[in-house]
């Protein structure tokens, strides 16, 4: 313990030299990973680089993991070896299965950022990328301790984090399929979307709908996208057919949208055919996103009830698929014995610039750690700024230095990091000064597939 305060490489450098302190450096054995999707490379050598299995290739199944693993334990027993580190590069997600496989066999495997392994081949003064370069540059990394963790996330870490990141991508296909609707309008009915109205030589733009995503305008969008249908139709069998539907439409929105189908230039439906045909199949996509996304967001609301993250709910400005998603990037807090180094993990900490004895100055961001957690902190930051008037002044207080809006939102993202830390050790709610606050209103506004106090139950049961 004694020399834990003092490596210059802090709590993960005490570990590592724990581990070589009193141990022959020739007994120390490196083994390098090099993952991908089907091809998977290693590299066996010593502490100082002596190659003792030249880079060979193995599967990604059994059969694999029990020959790297019988090198594993033929180099061991050639040099004797009193220590094993094994690191792997972290590819894409092809790296965790073979993390998860090895760790079973008892082996702890270190996974490297990929961003360290393109410095390890630069400082070495090598532009060339190869499987073998990769595999030395790993090697060099573990054996100078440059490795970030060893752990896979485990248990309702991983089923959030699973939903979480599901969610975000069918997120975004859908806001690219709503670009690509957009388009396909303006050329079948552009006033559709908004038409202009000019009064005293100014133009306004006015919405026949004001949510061009909601039910009633997805209802035209996907029966009676062209002015000639509306038109051939009328207004009382327009409302009629509305009634029907059981849409909430006003019946000025109803002559809007006549007037402007009697008013807009277009072209012809038979000219539009084929964008007709797109529109029909991006619309039944869309409705298809909209419901993955709906039945993903119920999965996270139950997943996140059961665990300590549901506190971060008690936090104004932080919503159930935000709260989720911080949860999960930051992972076990117990392996942490302070914030800083959460927000080391994210790569939010800012760069300290210092030399000849001068005071000094913080850079920008590292931006060398977990890329999802750093986007979630730039997340935090920008909901907690905009709806949580306890860290407001805090944001305000920066803009004033002058910091830019988004720099902003980093900082105060870090600030969270903090609170989150101290709340989800000390099973604490967060504790808002502003009047009128009530923990119960809060959550109760947030939750929308579970009762309040089905959420108090399962709260009083942890």
């Amino acid at each position: 313990m004694g020399y834990y305060f003092n490596n210059i490489q802090g709590k993960k450098g005490s570990q590592f030299s724990s581990q070589l302190r009193g141990v022959n450096l020739e007994k120390v054995l490196i083994v390098s990973i090099d993952a991908a999707k089907y091809f998977q490379k290693a590299l066996i050598c010593n502490y100082f680089g002596d190659v003792l299995e030249k880079p060979f290739f193995f599967g990604l199944d059994q059969l694999g993991i029990d020959l790297i693993c019988s090198k594993i334990e033929r180099s061991q027993k050639e040099i004797e070896a009193e220590r094993i580190f094994v690191g792997i590069e972290a590819t894409g997600h092809y790296y965790e299965d073979i993390v998860r496989e090895l760790g079973k066999r008892g082996y702890k495997v270190t996974i490297i950022n990929a961003a360290t392994t393109y410095e390890e081949r630069f400082s070495a003064l090598n532009w060339s990328k190869t499987d073998d370069l990769d595999l030395y540059a790993i090697a060099h990394e573990l054996i100078q301790n440059k490795g970030m963790e060893n752990r896979l996330p485990e248990g309702h870490y991983r089923k959030l984090m699973t939903l979480t990141r599901a969610r975000r991508s069918e997120v975004r296909k859908r806001a690219l399929l709503r670009v690509h609707i957009r388009t396909l309008m303006d050329h079948i009915w552009r006033d559709f979307q908004g038409y202009i109205e000019v009064e005293n030589n100014k133009p306004k733009k006015k919405l026949i709908f004001s949510d061009f995503w909601g039910q009633s305008s997805l209802f035209f969008l996907e029966f009676y996208p062209h002015p000639s249908d509306v038109l051939e139709l009328g207004i009382e069998k327009l409302t009629s057919i509305i009634k029907e539907k059981k849409l909430r439409i006003r019946t000025s929105t109803i002559q809007t949208l006549y007037q402007v189908a009697q008013t807009s230039i277009v072209k012809e439906k038979e000219e539009v055919s084929v964008e007709l045909l797109l529109l029909s199949m991006a619309i039944q996509d869309i409705k298809r996103l909209s419901e993955n996304i709906k039945t993903l967001e119920k999965e996270i609301e139950t997943a996140l009830l059961q665990t300590d993250g549901r506190l971060l709910l008690t936090v104004p400005g932080i919503g159930v698929i935000t709260a989720a998603e911080f949860y999960s990037e930051l992972g076990d807090i117990s392996n942490y014995e302070n914030a800083g180094q959460l927000i080391k993990k994210a790569g939010t900490n800012p760069i300290i610039i210092q030399s000849g004895g001068t005071s000094g100055f913080y850079g920008k961001i590292s931006k060398q750690g977990n890329k999802n957690l750093r986007f979630m902190v730039y997340t935090v930051g920008k909901c907690l700024a905009q709806h949580n008037k306890d860290l407001l002044p805090y944001y305000l207080k920066l803009k004033e230095r002058g910091k830019h809006a988004r720099k902003a939102y980093i900082a105060l993202g870090n600030k969270f990091i903090r609170i989150a830390f101290s709340m989800l050790t000390h099973k604490k709610p967060f504790d808002s000064k502003q009047n009128g606050y009530s923990i119960f209103e809060e959550i109760k506004k947030k939750l929308n597939f579970t009762k309040i106090n089905t959420y108090l139950n399962i709260a009083l049961a942890a």
